[in-house]
């Protein structure tokens, strides 16, 4: 698994221009409830992934099967961006809605140019790029 994750994290460095980290993010496998009641507040999600800048981990849905399935490594390439983006400083906890927006677009086009070179269907991908432009403007209306 170890060099799967490298393969992955070469490939993301390769794409994003970021520079080579000198180690590996930790990458864990966690239920689809620990992911639920971390991201959606025990609300129902279909989060698959997400990265922990304070912990520098990648977090995983574990019924995923990374091994054989190209359309899970590209959740994990996705955070992979994040990783690199920490790495790198840019991402801050006083970053506005748009910067935050623009981390996400970013993470969500590599993953699709991933998701494109393995000859995998990219649609939700493209949704979600699509769904980003509005979520600041409900994130402004709610405050």
């Amino acid at each position: 698994m170890r060099e799967l994750m490298e393969s992955l994290l070469l490939w993301t460095v390769a794409l994003t221009g970021y520079e080579q980290p000198g180690k590996l993010p930790v990458i864990e496998a966690v239920s689809q409830q620990h992911l639920i009641q971390t991201l959606c507040g025990n609300q129902h999600c279909t989060a698959l992934a997400y990265y922990d800048t304070d912990t520098q981990t990648i977090y995983y849905d574990e019924r995923m099967r990374l091994e054989h399935n190209q359309s899970a490594r590209s959740y994990i390439v996705h955070e992979m961006v994040h990783y690199l983006q920490d790495l790198n400083g840019e991402l801050l906890p006083t970053m506005h809605c748009e910067e935050r927006i623009d981390k996400e677009r970013e993470a969500y086009r590599i993953q699709q140019h991933f998701l494109h070179e393995h000859q995998q269907p990219a649609s939700q991908i493209e949704m979600a790029i699509v769904l980003l432009a509005n979520v600041c403007k409900h994130h402004d209306a709610a405050e």
